[in-house]
């Protein structure tokens, strides 16, 4: 396992994982349009992923990537949610039901929304789109 791997499986270690699922599926979207598809299987240790070559790479997860790892993914997750040292993190955890930084339950609840782009995740069974979650989209259409 690389040095990465080993970070996010200690990232993962003290979080309940009965409470996680063997496997996570999520599309990653921009607006309304699908972008990349990625499932993670939590038991296998494995990552499967498709992404549209044809998106400017600044949008997708993984745009460098051949081999998609748990750490990929924990990073991706991190990098959609508020930084782990913002002040009042753990505010902003409360107000998300959440009581300690898991990026993986945070982007559950935020759906990686970011203010400064249309990117966003969806959820295996949830049936969004861009104006359910992102403010600006639905602010900027009105």
């Amino acid at each position: 396992m690389s040095v990465m791997e080993v970070f996010a499986w200690e990232c993962l270690k003290d979080i309940d994982l009965l409470r996680r699922p063997s496997f996570l599926k999520f599309e990653v979207l921009e607006m309304d349009k699908v972008i990349a598809k990625v499932t993670v299987n939590y038991t296998g240790k494995k990552v499967d992923v498709w992404q549209d070559k044809e998106v400017d790479p600044i949008f997708l997860p993984f745009p460098t990537k051949e081999t998609i790892t748990l750490s990929d993914v924990v990073d991706y997750f991190e990098s959609r949610c508020f930084p782990r040292t913002r002040h009042h993190a753990d505010k902003l955890l409360k107000t998300l039901g959440l009581s300690e930084y898991d990026p993986n339950e945070i982007v559950k609840k935020t759906h990686g929304v970011l203010y400064d782009d249309y990117v966003w995740l969806r959820f295996e069974g949830e049936e969004l789109t861009c104006k359910d979650v992102h403010p600006r989209y639905a602010r900027e259409r009105e």
